[in-house]
């Protein structure tokens, strides 16, 4: 037999040398691989000898299983630990405050004071830690001998291995199978992200007021001589598994608590040492065995290469050639269709499919075995959902064609499967039997785990349409092969009530973990927390609980998880029903335990030891949103290996139809239901190419609220079916938004049903644009002729009537937009002559509240001081929202208000719980808000950590209502927390406690007052106030994710009516005059923002915090009073000449050359003698320079001071600029008032600089005291610097002119839109929490380990680590331009040449400098050709302003000469084609045409095709042109969202960055 213990006496102490206290190995000794199949026992060696190896050689594998299962195995005495000198380690704390743990002293979950008892012999403690082998999908896996063999060999040299492999259970299955046929004991470490120091050292606790080591596993194994198994290497942080460096090469390793791991061989000098540093021998049977993904084959961190030397690796295979128990026909088949699969996975990348998970077949041919008539394709889905996975074109096909060569295809959905016939609890713990059916089949029946709550199977199937039926059927099936299930599908189609159904069909009590992006390993299993005496213990997660307790564990959100993170976690627990958790205790199969107890093992001694049996009922459901977009899936290689899959489809219109008809009583024949129905059918088909759509889709929620509202209320058809639209469709892009509106009128008069979607003045606006529009079109038409003619025969009459009639045209559209602000100011005067216009009545009763038609009734509040009380106006406007909200509420609805910033949503919110005398509990979100944060606030009193109710859980507990301000700025996965309460009813708290709905509950439950659960208190409800998406909030989208849990309402600023009435009542004596010109100005800034030249959205909180001023100052200057609002857009040139054009033509004066609001006077003079500079960066010495000055809290410094010689002249100089801001002489540039530098105001300087500096003026006579030498110095140094200028740039100075020219159109645009791509930029570089850290923030989830002294408790903003395999591409734009001869020809009659060329300037301005970005090319097409014109190579932006205007000129001078024809379909085929040659993060290509497309037979259909031809392409096409009917036609002729229509060609520029700004910028938060 082999001895482990003699074969440890054996091997040197050091790997890298002899032994120190004993001779070296004998150079005789042979040293052989082991390739005997049996060994005899071989003598004892001499203690001052190597044994030499048995019967010749080393030790076969079945010497060492023999010798594992001996029954005589001798056990080697522990060496006790002896203290050495003193160490310095250790005075920073009381030496009798310190204890190491020895054998599994660590606490379990289910009691915090547990302890290990004396188990009798050591060797029969020892066989506990020995794993049993398990099984993989209900299966035992075959033995590999080969890999057996090397593990034997590698464990004989004494040398550590890495296991490498595809992603699957068979790496540790194969691992445990060496330590169980061995007899070695084992400790498990799953390696994640989150993994740190104390969880591969010690960690800390306090027990009785001292603070107390607790061995992690990989020090106990080291100790004991056991086998450590670390898994998912590859998710580590870097420098986290270095640690081990030290301990793998030379077993020596510090510990927290001050002892010393020291290397084997050494006892007897620690036998004689005494006193000082505890030093503890490390076993000579010791070994580590890792386990890791090849990386970048998958994505991870590569190993240190200190680390990789450290270990001998080994190739480990799958299933590939594993012989399955059933070989028949279907057998044959599918193992064909997996291995073309497969074949895949070895091509390039491009193709590379997702791999089928490894041992996949094994419960692919459980299914079949338990179901045989289920179609082949049915169970091959489940463990590899092809339709589900994210895949290019290639790979789908290579998907479809394996599927396709072995006739294996999905059923229709009209094809019968095996359906739930009946569910029968047995008496058996926790079992049901399941009885299936198919039409002429027999009945399978299999007996599977349920739950112990009362099944109600009948009430639920009730209630569920057939294609839920169906799907619960399949993850009954599921169930049945012994898989955990995971549901997929997109937002709103069913999945939580699949899930629940699941549960209630099979008795199961849920424990739900909501799923977040910064979810540790620690949040999935345990939490720390401390006793009444301030121990600290460990609590499980509702996750275990749910494993010890046979519950159903729904994993709520798993896409959100970040990658690696579930696999890393739970991978063990999933598939081995095994677990080793942070506080030492180690879930175990139920098999095992039992297997113990027949052994003789009592339960409380396996208790004591740690151990917990994983309940046999177990199952893990987890539910998540269809991978989408072009990002990187969530559904990866690991997460295949865990769970069969389910997807999730939309119901069929007449299934939703009749499930709502169940639910709600309406109609199937309902005419709003049916146009419902249809509207859903082609918004979702509009959707798949336009995904700002996506939030919009009609869930099965909204269905289902509208036809309660339809059912309550049936008058009020048209604020059902806005409903159904939701407060969102306000916030879309225009050509989105009208869309949506087109398709749901299409749809609702084709049910027969009349809707105003819009209200009578916007009906009124948009009929007169579009005759307006049409009328324009048919002017510009006619002059298409004459233009034409003009190329070939001049005439100047001709030349003359074009000019005329396009300034005509041009005075049209300047008056149009002075009628539209007269409009609005005729409105003001009528609301503010007439006083209270028309509005709902309002009537607060004792006990109801009455608005127009609609009654509520008042609460009794507790607490009136909870009670909101707030200045509300009640203006026609917002009487309406509290109208719809008060129906909504009515319904039993959570209410979502969304707008911008400054309309009143927290005043409607207060005003409206004030009507109804309902207590509020108010929250308020950021960026920092986190899940934890959000439910309790942990506390520390007395040394004991206590949980502080959050605002929400107070509203839960009793009954108030919920206000959560500011949804939009905290994380989606803090605030979806809001939906799971919502709509599931239930949510656990990071306390243990459990939010559950009463009727959820068992009715035995409900009576005993468990403090455990926390039921929902009638009355409770929130309301959840969230600004819009998109730029310039840049905050969630809020709506996107959970939206469709609440009833939204977009809350707009209020009309003009309803303004005049708001500001009259918080300005009764401001002047009517001012008033009405101050919503004049608002009404006009905001239409600026429509239309796109204005970013900021100007509010009615801006307009009447003006009126509030002149309130209570009616002399102060209004203009001085705008100051508070513009002075944040003043310093930008462009955006100060808009707002002063718009200030002026409502009557307000302004100089758009001043440099603030209200500062920088012309007239302003430095005063007599002042010898001081003003220095705007510094505060020190402050004090009055001159008569009647005083620079505040600015500093001077005296003219003598030697270093910046204030107040001296100088000489002409350039090139001293400091970046500050100075006033006076000095020798910087940048400054007002000096001499001899570039600044402004001064005298003898080389040229202009503006800073944004004060603006201060000498006088002509102060200019006139400096030499004439100085001043011809300057002018000769401005001449220089302007011809350096001009040759950096290689232009005249036309040139310059013509560019200055093209630029200043666009520049307010450039402007904007760089501001928009910073702030994207900035958004997605936003840093993000880093735990775990040893300085930043205190983090409150880790307290109890700051209380027992762990140092890495702290959180800080940081970038977050680059992951491997994390490769980051810039987005690939092509712009197609139209240079063809119509843009030329028609150039003199609506600018559209001149309007292409300034488009062109804005987009090289607008990405300079984010080229790493985004990478474009542009090309010219034209009768001459598809790509007549290379404008702009790729990777190859112009440069200067120089190589722009030749871009520029290129297409002009092209345009006037090219053929006649048309290649628009060619130009945009080739784009396409050429955008794909090179690997990028997204592709777009814009296409702009002049939609002259009619005249050469090209129809709308064909262009389409070829823009869709490739679903990673993101095609685009801009339309401009005089003729705006043919341009609609061409639009509607598209893909909806994917053609737009610029009819007014002076504003192409806006609608190229609206373009953008759709497409490119989409939130995706």
């Amino acid at each position: 037999m082999f001895d482990f213990d003699e074969l440890d006496e054996s091997l040197p102490a050091s790997r890298g040398g002899p032994s120190a206290s004993g001779p070296t190995v004998p150079a005789t000794v042979p040293r052989t691989v082991p390739t005997v199949p049996t060994a005899t026992p071989a003598p004892t060696p001499a203690p001052d000898a190597v044994a030499p190896p048995k019967s010749g050689g080393p030790p076969s594998l079945e010497s060492l299983i023999d010798d594992a299962t001996s029954s005589d195995e001798a056990d080697v005495a522990e060496v006790p630990a002896v203290e050495l000198a003193p160490s310095t380690t250790r005075t920073a704390e009381p030496a009798e405050a310190i204890a190491t743990s020895r054998p599994a002293a660590a606490a379990g979950p289910m009691s915090s004071t547990s302890r290990v008892p004396t188990l009798g012999p050591p060797r029969l403690a020892r066989r506990l830690q020995v794993p049993s082998v398990p099984s993989v999908r209900g299966s035992m896996l075959p033995a590999d001998d080969d890999l057996l063999q090397w593990m034997a060999q590698k464990s004989y040299l004494g040398q550590d291995m890495f296991l490498v492999g595809d992603p699957g259970p068979h790496l540790r299955n194969a691992a445990l199978r060496f330590a169980a046929q061995t007899g070695r004991e084992v400790e498990y470490i799953g390696i994640t992200r989150d993994t740190t120091e104390a969880d591969l050292k010690q960690r800390r606790e306090i027990l009785d007021g001292q603070l107390v080591f607790h061995n992690a596993p990989a020090v106990e194994a080291a100790l004991k001589g056991r086998l450590l198994i670390l898994e998912g290497v590859q998710k580590a942080e870097r420098n986290v598994l270095p640690l081990l460096n030290n301990l793998l090469e030379n077993r020596e390793m510090s510990l927290e608590d001050g002892s010393f791991l020291m290397a084997p061989g050494r006892e007897a000098e620690i036998r004689a040492a005494s006193g000082g540093r505890c030093l503890l021998p490390v076993s000579k049977k010791f070994l580590v065995l890792a386990i890791g993904l090849p990386v970048p084959t998958y994505p991870g961190t590569a190993l240190d290469p200190p680390l990789r030397s450290r270990f001998a690796a080994r190739r480990v295979r799958g299933d590939q050639g594993m012989e399955l128990a059933r070989g028949d026909a279907a057998t044959k088949k599918l193992t064909a269709v997996v291995a073309l699969w497969r074949s895949e996975d070895s091509k390039k990348q491009q193709i590379r499919l997702p791999r089928f998970p490894e041992f996949g077949l094994v419960s692919v041919m459980k299914l079949l075995k338990l179901f045989p008539s289920l179609p082949d394709a049915a169970a091959l889905h489940s463990a590899f959902p092809w339709t589900v996975l994210q895949l290019s074109s290639a790979q789908r096909a290579a998907v479809q064609s394996a599927l396709k060569l072995h006739n294996v295809e999905l059923p229709g959905t009209d094809r019968q499967v095996y359906s739930l016939k009946s569910i029968e609890k047995l008496p058996a713990d926790c079992c049901a039997r399941l009885v299936f059916q198919m039409p002429g089949q027999s009945d399978p029946s299999v007996v599977c785990p349920c739950g112990g709550w009362p099944a109600r199977h009948e009430q639920t199937l009730a209630r569920l349409a057939p294609a839920q039926r169906a799907l619960l059927s399949q993850l009954l099936r599921d169930h049945a092969a012994g898989m955990d299930l995971c549901i997929v599908g997109e937002r709103g189609v069913g999945k939580t009530v699949l899930s629940r159904a699941f549960a209630e069909v099979l008795g199961y009590r849920t424990y739900n973990i909501f799923c977040f992006k910064d979810m540790t390993a620690r949040d999935l299993t345990l939490r720390r927390s401390t006793d009444d005496s301030g121990n600290t213990i460990w609590q499980p997660s509702p996750l275990i609980q749910a494993a010890m307790e046979g519950g159903l564990a729904v994993l709520d959100g798993i896409h959100r998880l970040t990658p690696g993170a579930l696999a890393g976690a739970l991978g063990r627990l999933l598939c081995d029903r095994a677990a080793a958790l942070p506080d030492g205790t180690k879930l175990v199969p139920e098999e095992q335990w039992h297997q113990w107890l027949d052994q003789g093992w009592s339960a409380a001694t396996l208790l004591g030891a740690g151990f917990r049996p994983v309940h046999h009922a177990f199952r893990v459901v987890a539910t998540a949103e269809t991978p989408q977009g072009k990002e990187r899936s969530w559904l990866d290689d690991e997460l295949l290996t865990l769970f069969h899959f389910t997807e999730v489809k939309p119901l069929p219109a007449a299934q939703q139809a009749k499930l709502v008809t169940q639910v709600c009583g309406l109609s199937v024949e309902h005419p709003v239901l049916n146009g419902l129905m249809a509207y859903g059918k082609a918004l979702r088909t509009a959707a798949k190419s336009d995904a700002s759509l996506q939030p919009l889709l009609l869930s099965m929620r909204q269905l289902l609220h509208v036809a309660r509202r339809c059912q309550a209320r049936p008058k009020d058809v048209t604020e059902a079916v806005r409903a159904a639209l939701s407060g969102y469709v306000n916030f879309l892009p225009p050509l989105s938004k009208q869309t949506v509106l087109r398709i749901m009128r299409e749809a609702m008069k084709g049910a027969g049903v009349q809707v105003d979607l819009e209200s009578p003045e916007e009906l009124r606006e948009a009929k007169r644009k579009s005759q307006q529009a049409e009328e324009r079109g048919q002017r510009l038409k006619a002059l298409e002729e004459p233009a034409i003619g003009l190329r070939f025969m001049p005439d100047r009459r001709t030349e003359q009537h074009i000019h005329e009639e396009t300034e005509k045209l041009l005075e049209e559209k300047a008056a149009d937009r002075s009628r539209q602000r007269a409009e609005v100011m005729r409105l003001a005067k009528d609301g503010l002559r007439t006083g209270r216009s028309s509005r709902l009545a309002l009537e607060l009763r004792e006990h109801e509240v009455r608005l127009g038609d609609v009654s509520c009734k008042r609460g009794q509040p507790q607490r009136p001081e909870l009670v909101p009380s707030t200045l509300f106006v009640d203006i026609p406007q917002h009487l309406m929202a509290l109208r719809s909200m008060m129906i909504d509420w009515l319904l039993q609805r959570h209410l979502l208000l969304i707008g911008n910033q400054g309309v009143g949503k927290n005043k409607l919110a207060d005003r409206f719980l004030s009507m109804l005398q309902l207590e509020r509990e108010y929250l308020q979100l950021h960026r920092d808000t986190t899940v934890q944060s959000l439910t309790i606030q942990p506390m520390l009193q007395n040394g004991v950590v206590v949980y502080q109710d959050s605002p929400l859980v107070s509203a839960v507990r009793y009954g108030r209502v919920l206000v959560v301000d500011e949804a939009d700025k905290a994380p989606l996965e803090v605030v979806c927390i809001l939906k799971s309460l919502a709509e599931d009813g239930e949510f656990t708290l990071g306390d243990g406690r459990t939010i559950m709905k009463p009727e959820r509950m068992p009715e035995q439950l409900s009576q005993l007052n468990d403090p455990d659960f926390l039921p929902i208190a009638e009355g409770f409800r929130m309301i959840v106030l969230a600004n819009r998406p998109g730029y310039p909030f840049l905050g969630n989208d809020f709506y996107r994710e959970c939206g469709d849990v609440f009833a939204s309402h977009a809350i707009d600023n209020p009309d003009v009516t309803s303004e005049v009435e708001l500001l009259r009542s918080y300005g009764p004596s401001v002047p009517q005059e001012q008033l009405v010109r101050l919503l004049g100005l608002f009404a006009e800034l905001r239409r600026l923002v429509e239309e796109g030249l204005l970013s900021y959205p100007y509010s009615t909180r801006e307009l009447v915090r003006v009126v509030r001023h002149l309130e209570s100052f009616p002399d102060y200057p209004v203009e001085e009073v705008f100051a508070d609002i513009f002075e944040f857009d003043w310093h930008d040139s462009k955006l100060r000449e808009t707002l002063s054009g718009v200030l002026s033509g409502c009557g307000f004066k302004f100089d758009p050359t001043a440099k603030s609001v209200k500062h920088g006077d012309p007239n302003k003079r430095l005063p007599k003698d002042f010898k001081s500079a003003k220095h705007y960066d510094s505060g020190e010495n402050a004090e009055n320079d001159g008569e009647g000055f005083d620079p505040g809290d600015v500093g001077t410094r005296d003219y003598d001071d030697a270093t910046d010689q204030s107040g001296k002249r100088h000489a002409p100089r350039a090139g001293n600029w400091d970046g500050r801001q100075h006033i006076g002489e000095g020798p910087w540039d940048g400054g007002s008032g000096g001499t001899g530098t570039a600044g402004i105001g001064g005298r003898a300087g080389p040229y202009r600089l503006d800073v944004g500096q004060d603006l201060v003026m000498l006088t002509e006579e102060q200019k006139k005291e400096v030499s004439e030498e100085w001043h011809k110095k300057a002018q000769q140094m401005a001449d220089e610097a302007y011809a350096h200028r001009l040759s950096e740039l290689k232009m005249s100075a036309h040139d310059e002119t013509e560019y200055r020219r093209l630029l200043q159109s666009v520049e307010a645009q450039i402007s904007a839109f760089r501001l928009v791509l910073q702030s994207h930029e900035a958004k997605e570089r936003e840093r993000s929490w880093q735990k775990q850290q040893t300085q930043g923030e205190l983090d409150e989830m880790r307290l109890v380990d700051g209380i027992a002294g762990a140092r890495n408790i702290y959180r800080r903003r940081a970038e977050a680590e680059e992951r491997g395999g994390d490769q980051l591409l810039p987005k690939r734009v092509k712009f197609v331009m139209d240079c063809s001869g119509s843009m030329y020809t028609f150039n003199r009659i609506d600018q559209r040449l001149q309007r292409l060329m300034e488009a062109a300037i804005f987009i090289f301005e607008s990405f300079s400098g984010f080229e790493a970005k985004y990478e474009y090319a542009m090309v010219g097409h034209s009768g001459t050709g598809a790509e007549a014109e290379s404008l702009v190579a790729w990777g190859k932006p112009p440069k200067s302003a120089k190589e722009q205007l030749a871009i520029v000129k290129q297409m002009a001078a092209h345009a006037q000469y090219s053929h006649s024809g048309d290649h628009t379909l060619e130009a945009t085929d080739r784009a396409i084609k050429d955008v794909l040659r090179k690997s990028a993060d997204e592709y777009y290509v814009f296409v702009v045409s002049d939609a002259d497309l009619a005249r050469y037979g090209i129809s709308p259909a064909t262009w389409n095709k070829i823009l869709m031809q490739d679903q990673r392409v993101n095609a685009y096409v801009i339309l401009i042109s005089s003729n705006t009917d043919e341009a609609e036609t061409i639009k509607s002729g598209l893909t909806p969202g994917h053609g737009f229509v610029c009819d007014d060609n002076d504003l192409l520029a806006v609608t190229f960055k609206q373009v953008f700004s759709a497409t490119m910028l989409r939130n995706r938060t």
